[in-house]
């Protein structure tokens, strides 16, 4: 019998899109508000032989709940593990890291506008060895053009006006490191209020690990 004591999301959504059966055990409100498309809720106190034998027994069984933070996964995989299922996988990460991901959820909460459905993801982008007279030729009316890697990750921005310089200008010469980023699940009421606060008139949208998915301005969201 073997049990997967720690998955990631990366793994969980590849799980998820084979046909794994996904498991949450945290309380029905908290199911019923936002979940993993198609999971069963069966709360961890719920967790008896009789519900066991309700999951199937030929595929592979993802528990999860809401955060890193949060043991009950761990508690829930170990729980079925006892039980009699061969192939039970702990997602560390759980909900609120399958969200950061922007990865589908389903309940109540759908009817709330997130960051994620507010996201323009055709901003511009370029690789850090770019020149800037190739960025010149494609920001258009885009604020910044957002600076990644192979991978997508966000590594800078760099603003539109430094963008009259020399062609040939590196564009590491007028990078910004470290511009704000939210992940896709933040409500687009809080993060408007939240750019208020902060003056912001866009921000950038990334995954938890920090790949781009697009930029938000202020201007959209009073909009939405």
């Amino acid at each position: 019998m073997t049990v997967t004591k720690a998955i990631d999301t990366t793994e969980a959504e590849g799980l998820w899109r084979e046909g794994a059966t996904f498991v949450e055990v945290l309380p029905a409100s908290a199911f019923a508000s936002q979940h993993v498309p198609g999971a069963r809720n069966i709360p961890l106190p719920e967790l008896t032989e009789e519900a066991a034998r309700s999951l199937p027994a030929d595929r592979p069984i993802v528990v999860y709940c809401f955060d890193t933070q949060c043991d009950l996964s761990a508690r829930g995989a170990a729980r079925l593990e006892q039980l009699g299922h061969a192939e039970v996988h702990d997602y560390v990460g759980s909900k609120a890291a399958w969200m950061a991901a922007g990865l589908p959820v389903e309940g109540t909460d759908d009817r709330i506008l997130h960051a994620s459905d507010v996201a323009r993801a055709d901003v511009p982008t370029c690789a850090p060895d770019a020149r800037v007279g190739e960025v010149g030729e494609r920001i258009g009316d885009w604020p910044v053009c957002v600076v990644v890697d192979g991978e997508g990750v966000v590594l800078g921005t760099v603003r539109a006006d430094a963008l009259g310089l020399a062609a040939d200008t590196p564009i590491e010469a007028v990078l910004q490191p470290g511009p704000s980023t939210v992940r896709p699940s933040i409500p687009a009421s809080e993060l408007l209020a939240s750019m208020d606060d902060e003056h912001q008139d866009h921000v950038l949208v990334s995954t938890f690990g920090g790949v781009l998915i697009g930029l938000v301005t202020a201007e959209d969201l009073r909009a939405r």
